[in-house]
């Protein structure tokens, strides 16, 4: 296995950490995961902090039922890993049980030997039908 290969599944377990936590609700786990310096671009086009996106997980702005990857590609240069995939989301937010698809773009850096997660970029897809 090469370094690219062992940084490519590296990067997959902490996305797979990171969902997995979104939906659970996990904080604890998204406190070690996410970067101090995050920016988090919703579909919708509003963006976070880090702090900012785990008060609106905490509070119930986002409660995420499931979400589901495909299409993954992977562009590592040094200490900085990409992530694009297309997603599945069901989800509620504010109340309202939505269920759509987006393109994502997640930026994994490594820092001091530890990979965490320093930008996000999501685009929605059109509905289908």
């Amino acid at each position: 296995m090469t370094r690219n290969d062992e940084t490519i599944e590296r990067i997959r377990q902490l996305d797979d950490e990171r969902y997995a936590a979104m939906v659970a609700k996990d904080v604890d786990s998204l406190e070690k995961l996410l970067d101090d310096k995050l920016i988090y671009m919703h579909s919708s086009g509003v963006a976070d902090t880090k702090a900012t996106y785990i008060e609106g997980l905490s509070t119930g702005v986002w409660d995420y039922h499931g979400i589901d990857r495909e299409e993954l590609r992977h562009q590592i240069d040094g200490d900085v890993a990409l992530m694009f995939s297309r997603l599945f989301i069901r989800m509620t937010n504010r109340g309202t049980y939505k269920e759509f698809g987006s393109h994502a773009l997640a930026v994994w850096v490594k820092k001091s030997g530890i990979w965490r997660l320093l930008a996000v970029q999501s685009g929605g897809l059109p509905p289908v039908g």
